[in-house]
């Protein structure tokens, strides 16, 4: 972060230029990344001291700790406008007037072994009054621009000091403000009210512990009318208040329920007493992307773009080996080769890790670079696991396995009816292929079809090349060729052209799990063509039985006759459906079909949600919360295009379809 003079500052705020630096001394950090009517301080944050006075104090570090507000500023990160002290209170303290702002006393303890010069007292005098001809600048500024002004002031304090044992998680001090701002005081208590922490249960509570008579709140209150201080306790349950040992998890999970809360809080303040209007509690954020989440997202692009799973999981040998295998009086297990892997696992899981996720500010966004970054380095590991046992617990460890509720909707599923077409017409590769393009040409999208041997599906995109690869051996009925060119066009090829117009490569790469979201997505997509059918259901619930099979048994011939024997499948389907299990070394990957169409059909179903949000990339449904939020925002932009089959006026779907999906996965 750059340093800049007290009067490089100033000029900024008055000029409304956005800014992120310290003062020359580093005693104040000040960050603004949008003008918005509500600033966020954290006067206790620090604790440095002047080599010169450090001489003089008495107290050890770790007793000043004792007093300060450690971590109250990383709680405040994710918010456009914030002041943060990085000196010890005990140097100077920014809630106490200028005039009585060093301690002689304090807490029944002497601060100073030496008595301290004029000079001594003169700078910490300069760095206090330095702080607040910053915050006067940002006030001035906001209140001119909003006609109002809020200032959320957080604290901390020690629950375990002989008397506090019964104190509030957090306190709110209103004794100095004005009686007209009642219903925004009603409005911050009910917010951190819903704040959640794990493990933990917590409380609220007014003029408790403290009745908010320092001098920020004082000093801002007396000469800005149209300003509101909301002075803020939190007790230090994100520590151990002996040792200093921080909980991270706790950290964290503050960062993002303060983010939550403020923005809430700075919304109502603006919609009830500035001169703006603000429909969502994210336009109370900053739309910019900082630095380095674009040099985090750069360089994960540049590792990762031809990074595939897929590619490395399938055999070469596939066609080959099905051949000799189906021709096999006594059966054995295939025995399958890949191609070589390109990546080297501890380099490429070093330099995952190596990237700066801890100095992104956003916690959101911080947590989700974290967790793509997680997400990749598993990936890695069942990679490096292939052709091992190995291999199954690393995927069991990233997708996971079957439900037993997914279990029973498989097992119901393959009880049900057919739903064929007597005599249907049957195609092949070259139609497959002619529809897909078709629906290419008509998306206006750039992508390729081709005809690939050795691929465990009738069709598999590859969205690094935007390319649809066929099966040369494919033979499926007309309404399921339809089907596929809504699948693979309509969703997979279309989430990879969206992606492409976004500011973030990661929409690009994939979210964690994306699988689950996409196949859910693309079979949606069939179903609202009308072209979803009872028997296409039951593959995915055979995929679903065969993934229990293999976890159980591990035996590739085993899973091959229980299919056959168990669910009279034919035995080139059964190959299929056990091969795409074993590949690697068991793929739990397959059970994600159904289990993923499950979810997306409820949110389809749930008008309190958005799914075509999720059409943006190769997002996660565990994370349309944060996409719905970067859009808002202006981060990331609504998704250009749109599935055929979404726009659809009419499914020419069936009864009986309709009510094995109402009945078991509404």
């Amino acid at each position: 972060m750059l340093k800049q003079s007290i009067t490089q500052i100033i000029s900024k705020i008055n000029k409304e230029e956005t800014f992120s630096c310290f003062l020359p001394d580093s005693s104040i950090s000040i960050t603004v990344e949008d003008y918005v009517p509500y600033i966020c301080t954290a006067i206790h944050n620090g604790g440095n001291m002047r080599r010169e006075l450090r001489d003089k104090c008495s107290l050890t570090k770790a007793e000043r700790w004792q007093e300060e507000d450690p971590h109250t500023g990383d709680f405040i990160s994710s918010l456009p406008i914030r002041l943060i002290a990085h000196d010890s209170r005990y140097e100077y303290d920014l809630n106490r007037p200028p005039s009585d702002c060093i301690y002689t006393k304090a807490w029944g303890k002497d601060v100073w072994t030496k008595t301290l010069t004029q000079k001594d007292k003169s700078t910490s005098i300069k760095k206090h009054d330095n702080y607040y001809r910053i915050i006067d600048a940002l006030v001035a500024k906001l209140e001119g621009k909003f006609n109002g002004c809020l200032v959320i002031d957080l604290h901390s304090y020690n629950g375990k000091r002989e008397g506090l044992e019964n104190a509030p998680t957090f306190n709110l001090g209103s004794k100095n403000i004005r009686k007209k701002y009642r219903p925004q005081l009603d409005y911050w208590l009910k917010r951190l009210k819903t704040i959640e922490l794990p493990f933990m249960e917590l409380t609220v509570e007014e003029n408790d512990v403290f009745q908010g008579n320092g001098y920020q709140l004082k000093y801002l209150t007396k000469k800005y009318k149209k300003t509101l201080v909301l002075a803020t306790e939190i007790k230090k349950i994100y520590l151990d208040e002996e040792s200093g040992d921080i909980y991270p998890e706790i950290i964290t999970s503050l960062k993002e329920e303060f983010k939550k809360a403020i923005t809430f809080q700075a919304k109502f303040f603006a919609n009830e007493i500035t001169n703006v209007t603000v429909k969502k509690r994210h336009g109370m954020l900053s739309p910019e992307l900082e630095p380095v989440i674009k040099q985090i997202d750069s360089e994960l692009y540049k590792m990762l773009h031809t990074f595939d799973v897929l590619n490395y999981v399938t055999p070469t040998n596939l066609d080959s080996e099905k051949r000799k295998f189906l021709k096999l009086k006594v059966k054995r297990s295939p025995v399958f080769k890949y191609l070589p892997l390109q990546i080297e696992n501890s380099l490429l899981k070093r330099a995952l890790y190596s990237l700066p996720t801890q100095e992104i500010k956003d916690v959101t966004l911080q947590n989700l670079y974290t967790q793509v970054i997680d997400s990749y380095a598993d990936q890695v590991d069942l990679l490096y696991n292939r052709e091992t046992i190995k291999f199954l617990y690393s995927s069991l460890k990233y997708y996971g396995e079957p439900s037993a509720q997914e279990i029973e909707i498989s097992k119901f599923l393959l009880s049900a009816p057919h739903d064929e077409i007597p005599d249907e017409q049957r195609v092949g590769s070259d139609r497959i292929k002619t529809l897909a393009e078709e629906m290419i040409e008509k998306m206006k999208f750039k992508g390729k079809v081709v005809i690939a041997r050795n691929i465990a599906a009738n069709a598999i995109f590859n969205p690094d090349k935007n390319q649809l690869r066929i099966k040369p051996t494919a033979n499926v009925t007309e309404s399921y060729a339809q089907a596929l060119a809504h699948h693979e066009i309509g969703i997979h090829m279309l989430t990879t052209e969206n992606a492409k117009l976004q500011s973030l490569n990661i929409l690009k790469l994939g979210f964690p799990l994306d699988t689950k979201t996409q196949e859910g997505l693309a079979i949606l997509s069939e179903y609202l063509s009308g072209n979803l059918s009872i028997s296409r259901l039951k593959e995915l619930a055979l995929r679903v039985m065969a993934v229990e099979h293999m976890i159980k048994n591990y035996d590739f011939v085993q899973t091959f006759e229980y299919l056959v024997n168990q669910f009279n499948v034919d035995q080139n389907h059964a190959f299929n459906i056990t091969a795409r299990v074993y590949r690697g070394g068991g793929f739990t990957k397959d059970y994600l079909y159904l289990s993923g169409f499950k979810d997306i059909f409820r949110l389809f179903n749930n008008k309190k949600e958005d799914v075509s949000s999720l059409l943006i990339g190769k997002t996660s449904i565990e994370f349309i919360s944060v996409i719905s939020e970067l859009i808002s925002r202006g981060q990331l932009v609504k998704p250009k295009h749109e599935p055929l089959s979404f726009k659809s006026k009419s499914k020419k779907s069936h009864s009986s379809l309709e009510y094995i999906l109402r009945t078991f996965l509404d």
